[in-house]
């Protein structure tokens, strides 16, 4: 009797060791996403695999690996494991995720993402996006870099849809990343000036639009009359020169600039 329980005990063993551990599973799979390991991903998923996305929009397992292959080979997005939660059924994930704009354009914080992983037969069946965190931070960080560095290309390149050429890309980026700190910050200023902005209270000029490097449209607070000029830049200062005249305004953020002497007021960025 000793004997038959003794059997059973060791085969329950034997069987357990068998199967896949799901927490290594997690990690061979993020792995291979690394690595672009593209078989390698799809033998660890099961067929009826699903990954859903936190407003619920769902992706079968031929979207989800057609959709890695643009975020792994066009992005050179990494995965790396903060934290990681055995549950009994299900495996819980904190990841920090990283493409090549995060890391050539130094966007922070960086984006963590909170990820349910069930389990079928040794395979992984679903992934779930539960939430992410700093998303307002990072996209903040993410656009204004970006807008910088879209600035830089169009003067440089003369291209405007980023999109159009992205497999040059990386050469723009490392390219943009080469240039001194007060080069970058020269085009920050000059892509967040851009637009147009309008005052209530500066007597004389009711609305100035930026366009380009060099050009701005000022259009007078009596009679609404409209005429381009230009401007320079200076740290964080913008002088205009209108005829013999020289304006001077300060660049607050992204969306204010303050007026000195004879264009003392505020001008705020039309949406």
């Amino acid at each position: 009797m000793n004997k038959i329980i003794g059997t059973l005990f060791l085969g329950a063993i034997l069987l357990m060791s068998c199967q896949p551990n799901k927490q290594e599973s997690v990690k061979k799979l993020i792995s291979a996403i690394n690595n672009y390991d593209k078989q390698k991903i799809s033998n660890l998923l099961t067929d009826d695999f699903v990954f859903t996305y936190q407003d619920g929009t769902k992706q079968d397992k031929q979207s989800y690996l057609n959709a890695l292959d643009v975020l792994l080979e066009d992005y050179e997005t990494k995965q790396s494991v903060v934290s990681i939660q055995n549950l009994d059924s299900i495996i819980k994930t904190e990841e920090q995720t990283v493409n090549v704009f995060d890391s050539i354009l130094e966007v922070t914080p960086p984006m963590v993402q909170y990820k349910t992983y069930r389990f079928k037969d040794g395979k992984i069946l679903s992934i779930s996006l539960d939430s992410i965190a700093n998303v307002d931070e990072y996209n903040k960080s993410l656009n204004e870099k970006m807008m910088s560095f879209a600035f830089w290309v169009k003067d440089t390149y003369d291209v405007e849809d980023l999109f159009e050429v992205i497999h040059t890309l990386k050469k723009y980026l490392t390219e943009y990343q080469e240039l001194s700190v007060s080069e970058k910050n020269k085009f920050r200023n000059y892509s967040r000036l851009q637009g147009t902005y309008i005052s209530k209270d500066n007597p004389l000029c009711r609305k100035l639009a930026f366009k380009g490097k060099t050009t701005v449209v000022i259009t007078d607070a009596i009679f609404g009359w409209s005429s381009p000029t230009i401007y320079t830049l200076d740290e964080d200062y913008v002088r205009i020169q209108d005829g013999s005249v020289y304006y001077l305004l300060q660049i607050k953020d992204d969306n204010t600039l303050i007026g000195e002497g004879i264009m003392s007021g505020t001008f705020r960025k039309k949406e």
